[in-house]
C-alpha cells in the first residue's frame, strides 16, 4: 500500500471516523432473522440517501433548452441516429442502450474501435457537475460534444453533423422551432462535408481554410444540438425504488414499513452505513457523491495506465466548452468549481468519479474498466484491496471484513434499489 498521505485520503479518514462514531454497537446484524433497530443518526443519514431529497439539476442552469420538451424530442432523434457518426453505423444509443439501462454490458465501451472505460450509465447523470467517469466535462451539453469527434467513438466532425441536419427536412424544422432559422450551408466550398479541429489531420486542414465566421456558424449547430441531447437525456431519471418507500415509511414511523424491506436487506442498509463504510462514497439521493476517489482497482494494461482525474482535469481546464465558455447559458457564470479545481498530480492521480448505486444491478460489469463481472466481486475488492500502481488509494489500509452472510446482506440492500426509469415510455426505444 502506497503510504503517501493526501488530502483526499486524509478527508476519507476523517469521514470514516465519523461514521464508525454512529454505529449502533448493541445492534446485531449478523443473521437475516435479527430485527434491526435504528438510531437517530442512522435514520438521518437513511433520509437524506431518499430519492425525496433529489435537487434541481444543475444542467437547468447553463442549458437554456434542458427543461424544453421540444429540445428532448430533438435529442431523442439525435440520440439513435447513426448518421451522426462517419460509418454511419455507430449512434449514442451504441453505448447506452435502453434494455441495458442505458449501458452496453461491454468491459469497456465499443463505438467505431474499442475504447479504455466501461460505457456508465447515463440514468439520473444530469444531477453531476461532472461527467465522464474523469470529469472532463463540467455540463451534460458540454459531455454530449465529446464523443462525436473522438475518432474512438463517432470520428465524425461538426461539419458533417450540421449538414446532417441541413438536409434532413424533419430535424431542420425541429431545429428552427427552437434554435431560429438554420443557415445556408449549401455551399460546400465554405462549409466542407468534413471539417473540425480535431486530431484528423484533413479535417483539421479543412477547418483552417474556412472563414472564422463560418467555423463559428457551425459550432453554434454543434453546441445547439449537443444542448438537445442534453435536454433527452434530462428525461432519463431513476424511480422511486423499494428502498425509498421504505425510507419515507421509517421517517413517519409507519408501522408498515416492516413489508417493505425484509430483514435481510435491512441489516445489508446498516452495513452499508456503518461497518462497510459505503455511505461516505455512495451518498446523496443517487447514492454517489460524484467526486473522485483512487480506490486502487486492478488495471487491465500496466502498460498503458489510465491516469483518470488527473487528465480530465486538464482537459477540461483546456476546453473551448466549460463553465466558463461563452455557450454557458447561466445569467451569472458563477464557475467557483472551475476556478478552485483540484489539479496538482499528486491529488488527481488514478482517480474515477463515483458511480451511482441505483439499479446498479443492471449496469455490469464494474469499475472504470469493467474489470469485475459481479457485484460479489466489487464486495471482495473492498474486503481485500489490492495495492494502488499509482497515486494513493482512498481506501482505508486494513480490510472491512464483512463475513459471508454480512456480505449476501450487503447485496440484497443493494438490490432493493432497483427501480424503473421514469420518463414517458417513448424516450425508451428509437424514435418512430
Amino acid at each position: 500500500m502506497n503510504k503517501k498521505i493526501t488530502k483526499n485520503t486524509l478527508a476519507f479518514f476523517m469521514v470514516l471516523i465519523a461514521t464508525i462514531a454512529t454505529v449502533d454497537l448493541n445492534a446485531e446484524t449478523n443473521g437475516a432473522a435479527i430485527a434491526i433497530k435504528w438510531t437517530e443518526t442512522e435514520l438521518a443519514a437513511i433520509d437524506r440517501l431518499g430519492l425525496h431529497n433529489l435537487t434541481q439539476s444543475p444542467e437547468l442552469i447553463v442549458n437554456k433548452v434542458a427543461g424544453d420538451e421540444r429540445a428532448a424530442e430533438l435529442g431523442h432523434h439525435l440520440f439513435f441516429d447513426q448518421r451522426l457518426s462517419r460509418n454511419g453505423q455507430v449512434s449514442c444509443a451504441s453505448c447506452h442502450h435502453p434494455d441495458k439501462y442505458f449501458t452496453d454490458g461491454l468491459e469497456t465501451a465499443k463505438g467505431l474501435n474499442t475504447l479504455r472505460r466501461n460505457a456508465p450509465t447515463i440514468v439520473g447523470i444530469n444531477h453531476s457537475n461532472w461527467l465522464f467517469l474523469d470529469g472532463r466535462a463540467d455540463s451534460l451539453w458540454s459531455q454530449a460534444m465529446q464523443p462525436f469527434e473522438d475518432k474512438l467513438e463517432h470520428g465524425t466532425t461538426r461539419t458533417h453533423i450540421a449538414h446532417v441536419i441541413y438536409n434532413d427536412n424533419n430535424l431542420r424544422k425541429r431545429y428552427e422551432e427552437l434554435f431560429g432559422n438554420m443557415p445556408d450551408l449549401s455551399d460546400k466550398q465554405r462549409f466542407p462535408e468534413h471539417a473540425a479541429p480535431t486530431k484528423n489531420r484533413a479535417a483539421m486542414q479543412a477547418w483552417r481554410i474556412m472563414d472564422k465566421k463560418d467555423q463559428k456558424t457551425v459550432t453554434n449547430i454543434f453546441v445547439n444540438l449537443a444542448k438537445a441531447i442534453a435536454a433527452y437525456e434530462m428525461k432519463l431519471n431513476p424511480a422511486s425504488s423499494r428502498f425509498d418507500l421504505y425510507a419515507l415509511r421509517i421517517m413517519q414511523d409507519d408501522i408498515n414499513e416492516s413489508d417493505i424491506l425484509n430483514k435481510e436487506e435491512k441489516a445489508g442498509l446498516k452495513l452499508f452505513l456503518n461497518k462497510g463504510s459505503c455511505v461516505i462514497c455512495h451518498s446523496g439521493p443517487m447514492f454517489s457523491d460524484f467526486g473522485f476517489h483512487n480506490i486502487a482497482t486492478p488495471q487491465l494494461d500496466v502498460k498503458k495506465y489510465d491516469w483518470g482525474r488527473y487528465k480530465g482535469v486538464n482537459k477540461l481546464l483546456r476546453s473551448h466548452f466549460n463553465c466558463n465558455s461563452e455557450y454557458n447559458d447561466g445569467p451569472d457564470k458563477n464557475c467557483d468549481e472551475l476556478k478552485y479545481i483540484v489539479k496538482k498530480r499528486e491529488h488527481t492521480i488514478g482517480l474515477f468519479r463515483t458511480p451511482s448505486l441505483r439499479n446498479v444491478t443492471k449496469t455490469a460489469p464494474y469499475m472504470h474498466a469493467g474489470q469485475y463481472k459481479t457485484l460479489e466481486e466489487v464486495i471482495d475488492h473492498y474486503e481485500d484491496t489490492p495495492k494502488t500502481l499509482v497515486g494513493s488509494s482512498d481506501l482505508i489500509p486494513f480490510p472491512i471484513n464483512l463475513n459471508d452472510d454480512e456480505k449476501k446482506q450487503l447485496l440484497a440492500f443493494l438490490k432493493s434499489l432497483d427501480s424503473p426509469i421514469q420518463t414517458d415510455k417513448k424516450f425508451l426505444k428509437a424514435p418512430e
